[in-house]
């Protein structure tokens, strides 16, 4: 067969253009790939929050960035993350990012590579992030991007509260002891309790005892723990001028409910777990974290109640919450500090954070979430009770949750005087960050 020259320059037109095709596709996939991969080859972040609900956070965002395709989340049990994060470390295969609560910073802090000054300084950290998430801010540099807060709120039987004569719960600490407790604790002929107005006064069975305690000294005006220069005072035992005016007050406070010899006794040990009780409609008020409320839901869909800040002092001028505070560190032993610390501003951005938030049923962390219209009534008092809480500098959190355990129970057990429970907790608490 003959081929005409004019089909000969034509097949070699379009062999020509194959080639340019291939080396303008060649060109194009691998631009493409460099812009996939900005945060490097792979970014691992470590947590204790669900999976579930993480990963698909982020294949949604992937939809739209696919640069977070490097990106791969682990859940690790909250029990044992400590041990599992440094024996990581050991092994070599850290991972590249952790989702870290306050709670973990000082027992974490060496591990942690710090973001220095330059990068984010201290006035645009403050100016970015609510109050309380500047317990991450350290003399050295910030040890983690803030994104969520989870605060203490007061969850409230609504049905034990009007057979009881009360239309709503106690906003504050004279109310609840003048009115709430009197009006709604039961008992039955041989005197024993049945119905529970508060689960404050034992430890073992308050599901947060500690958290509780937390904020009843921060109440007081304490700040549990102070740091200066990488020095560590706890001031449990600080004389305040609130109504809650020391340790001394506070211990007193909490467990006169627990004291048979009380008129305000509504609680003791041989009582289920709080949150149990609560479930089952026998306990009036259950101080829980915010995002516990879903979870609650489903475990009792038939129980009527609602979700409203925690009490403070009747004279109060400066109000305070307590609440666990979440942000992305950054260990110092990542293979990709660069890119890890990419994925926790783009995870942290206000955008993104506002979605984070909502699934967990956290407070966002970012301030400028806040100031507008909430129409949600529970995400108003998640907000509300946020900014207005802080965390405090936990040396060990089993160990010192043994330590608040002893010195409730030394009260309720009247082992001890009061002074030297505190003395005693004090002096354990310093002992911790030696």
């Amino acid at each position: 067969m003959n081929i005409r020259p004019f089909e000969i320059a034509l097949i070699g037109v379009f062999a020509v253009a194959a080639i340019i095709g291939l080396i303008f596709l060649s060109n194009y996939t691998a631009k493409n790939s460099e812009t996939d991969k900005i945060y490097g080859e792979s970014v691992v972040i470590w947590g204790t929050l669900d999976k579930k609900v993480m990963d698909d956070f982020l294949f949604e965002l992937t939809q739209t960035n696919k640069s977070l395709s490097v990106v791969d989340y682990v859940q690790v049990d909250s029990r044992s993350f400590d041990n599992k994060f440094v024996n990581a470390i050991a092994d070599g295969v850290a991972p590249d990012l952790i989702i870290m609560p306050h709670t973990n910073l000082v027992s974490l802090q060496s591990k942690l590579q710090p973001i220095s000054f330059d990068s984010l300084p201290e006035r645009t950290f403050k100016d970015t992030y609510i109050d309380g998430a500047s317990i991450f801010l350290r003399s050295d540099g910030v040890y983690g991007i803030p994104f969520a807060a989870d605060p203490l709120v007061m969850y409230w039987n609504k049905d034990i509260f009007s057979s009881g004569g009360l239309a709503s719960p106690p906003k504050t600490w004279e109310a609840l002891v003048s009115q709430t407790v009197k009006a709604l604790v039961r008992k039955n002929d041989n005197l024993e309790i049945t119905q529970s107005a508060l689960a404050f006064g034992e430890y073992v069975n308050v599901a947060h005892a500690k958290e509780v305690l937390a904020m009843l000294f921060m109440q007081s005006g304490s700040s549990l723990v102070e740091e200066r220069d990488a020095t560590y005072s706890v001031t449990l035992n600080r004389e305040t001028g609130n109504a809650l005016s020391s340790g001394d007050a506070v211990l007193t406070f909490y467990t006169q409910f627990a004291m048979p010899n009380k008129d305000l006794y509504t609680w003791n040990r041989s009582k289920r777990l709080d949150r149990t009780e609560f479930l089952g409609g026998s306990l009036a008020l259950y101080f829980g974290l915010g995002s516990e409320r879903k979870s609650l839901v489903r475990e009792n869909a038939n129980l009527n109640f609602d979700m409203a800040p925690v009490p403070q002092g009747s004279e109060a001028t400066i109000l305070r919450d307590y609440a666990t505070f979440y942000a992305f560190s950054i260990p110092r032993s990542s293979r990709n500090i660069e890119g890890a610390y990419g994925v926790a501003n783009y995870l942290a951005s206000p955008a993104n954070v506002s979605v984070l938030v909502d699934v967990y049923n956290f407070a966002p962390a970012h301030r400028s979430l806040y100031g507008g219209a909430i129409s949600d009534p529970y995400k108003s008092i998640l907000y509300q009770s946020a900014l207005v809480s802080r965390g405090w500098l936990d040396p060990s959190p089993n160990e010192s949750g043994q330590i608040f355990r002893a010195m409730v129970e030394e009260v309720t057990s009247g082992r001890s005087r009061l002074k030297s429970v505190i003395m005693d907790g004090v002096q354990q608490l310093e002992n911790l960050f030696r």
